[in-house]
């Protein structure tokens, strides 16, 4: 309510990064898709895929269909700036999980 939109910026960052991380390491140790039938670009892009799920419905429902009805401390800035975050996280995150399961495979 009394930050500013940097403080969403870098959760934003944080969260997106750590929860593809975890997404991508998992699916990489546990071989989801199986590795016959998947090439790297379908390997990376389900754990991008059910991030992405995760994390941007609420953000871009807040935004655009639910803007009559969300509360007015949440101003525009807060949300643009929180749905920057996610997707440099998301990024970052795919980088991140992709050395770790390099290293630990």
């Amino acid at each position: 309510m009394n930050g500013h939109p940097s403080d969403r910026l870098v959760t934003g960052v944080l969260g997106g990064a750590l929860l593809t991380t975890i997404f991508v390491v998992a699916m990489l140790y546990l071989g989801i898709p199986g590795e016959q039938h998947a090439n790297m670009a379908m390997r990376l892009g389900a754990p991008a895929a059910l991030s992405c799920a995760l994390l941007f419905p609420v953000p871009l429902l807040h935004r655009t269909v639910l803007r009559e009805r969300r509360s007015e401390f949440i101003l525009d800035e807060d949300l643009n700036a929180t749905l920057l975050g996610r997707l440099i996280g998301v990024i970052g995150g795919l980088a991140l999980g992709v050395t770790l399961a390099t290293e630990m495979l």
